[in-house]
C-alpha cells in the first residue's frame, strides 16, 4: 500500500467561499474588486466542471468589525451565486468547528478544498489549518482572498499551499469526481451549528 499523496493537478478540488458577507467589511476590509472578479471567475470554471461549490455563510454579529447597517448577511457586491451552490452554516472562525463542511465535502467526493473568500487573517486561515484535522488537503487560490491589509494576503500566500487560476482550470480539466451521494442546493441549506 503506497502512502503517497496524490499531486496537486490530481486532487479532487471542492471550491469553498468563505464569509462573503457585508458584514466583515465594517471599515477595515475593502471589497476588494480584483478578488471579487477573481472569486467570480473560479466559481465559473467550477461550475461548468460540475464541481461542487459551497458558500459558507458566518451567522451571528459580526467581532472584528463594526458595521451597522442591515444588509450585514448578504454577499459582497458583485459575488455572483448560483442556485445550486451549497450553503453551509457556522458560527466560528474555523468553518469546520461546528458544521457539517467537512461530511458536505467528502459527500461531494473530494478529498482537497481551494479556498477563496475573506478575512484571510482570521476565518480563512482558520478553516485553512482546521481543514487538517479532517484529513482534506487545502490551498488558496492566489489573487482570491480579502484582508483588512495587503501585507496579510502576502503572507497567506507565502505559509500556504496556493492554486493558481490557471492550475485550477487545469485540475478542472483531468481530474474526475465521483458523484455526490447527496443533492444540495439553495433548497437545501446546511445547518452549521452543532445540534441543529
Amino acid at each position: 500500500m503506497s502512502n503517497e499523496l496524490p499531486d496537486k493537478k490530481d486532487r479532487k478540488i471542492a471550491l469553498v467561499v468563505i464569509d462573503v458577507q457585508r458584514k466583515f467589511t465594517g471599515g477595515t476590509v475593502q471589497e476588494g474588486k480584483e478578488a471579487i472578479k477573481t472569486m467570480n471567475a473560479v466559481s465559473k470554471m467550477f461550475r461548468e466542471h460540475n464541481r461542487p461549490v459551497i458558500f459558507v455563510h458566518y451567522d451571528g454579529p459580526c467581532h472584528c468589525t463594526a458595521y451597522d447597517k442591515e444588509d450585514g448577511d448578504e454577499y459582497l457586491h458583485g459575488i455572483i451565486s448560483d442556485p445550486k451552490d451549497i450553503t453551509v452554516h457556522k458560527d466560528r472562525m474555523n468553518s469546520f468547528l461546528g458544521s457539517r463542511l467537512a461530511d458536505v465535502i467528502k459527500e461531494c467526493g473530494c478529498d482537497s478544498i481551494l479556498l477563496v473568500g475573506m478575512v484571510t487573517q482570521c476565518c480563512v486561515l482558520g478553516t485553512y489549518f482546521g481543514a487538517f484535522e479532517f484529513n482534506i488537503s487545502p490551498y488558496l487560490l492566489a489573487g482570491g482572498l480579502i484582508s483588512t491589509e495587503e501585507k496579510f494576503n502576502d503572507a497567506a500566500y507565502v505559509l500556504c499551499k496556493t492554486f493558481t487560476l490557471e492550475e485550477a482550470k487545469e485540475n478542472l480539466r483531468t481530474t474526475k469526481i465521483p458523484e455526490p451521494t447527496k443533492l444540495y442546493g439553495s433548497v437545501h441549506q446546511i445547518c452549521g451549528v452543532a445540534g441543529q
